[in-house]
């Protein structure tokens, strides 16, 4: 597959309601470190050091020997598991954190201290919008792209200003998503 479905359908993820299947009855894990995928192992868990875990609010990005530290917050499942699918393919890039709406994007964000940020436009609980300023706050030197699978320019106009980096459209090719966010990744970020 070369261009990102925008949607669970586009997947072939069967469409749930809140209503009709509880949390706890499909296995949704609990946000934060453990919802990270490191089953509240802690970090030192996943195979960081000490040192790497004193040292990770600072340094980040560019000046950070490694991959490029990624949360992804979509409430798309299917998007965002093919989105982490494609991030363990990639040897500059390691996925710390995953966020099915904004309030849990700026916690996952908060314990995690990412350089890279996909933030969806419109999910439940708090919008993407919503959640940048608070993302921006809790992690002020990683990079945060809004992934959207709509533009205008009013939208870039409006995220930029609340301090994204960057908007891309879903529709891009895998190599062009990853090309991009390299290339964003490694230069100095613009205050």
């Amino acid at each position: 597959m070369d261009c990102w479905p925008s949607t669970d359908a586009e997947v072939g993820v069967a469409e749930v309601g809140v209503a009709e299947v509880g949390v706890a009855e499909v296995g949704v894990p609990e946000v934060g470190v453990a919802g990270a995928g490191l089953n509240g192992a802690g970090l030192n868990g996943a195979g960081v050091s000490d040192a790497e875990v004193a040292r990770a609010p600072a340094g980040r990005g560019r000046f950070r020997p490694g991959p490029f530290r990624v949360v992804i917050a979509d409430d798309a499942d299917g998007l965002r598991e093919l989105l982490c699918l494609l991030f363990d393919t990639e040897p500059d890039f390691t996925v710390v954190g995953r966020a099915t709406n904004g309030a849990e994007a700026v916690e996952v964000v908060t314990q995690t201290a990412p350089d890279l940020v996909l933030l969806d436009v419109a999910m439940p609980v708090l919008d993407g919008i919503g959640a940048l300023p608070h993302v921006r706050m809790a992690a002020p030197d990683a990079r945060v792209v809004i992934f959207t699978g709509f533009s205008e320019s009013a939208l870039r106009d409006e995220v930029m200003a609340l301090g994204a980096d960057e908007l891309m459209e879903k529709d891009l090719s895998t190599s062009a998503l990853l090309d991009r966010l390299r290339q964003m990744c490694r230069r100095p970020r613009l205050v």
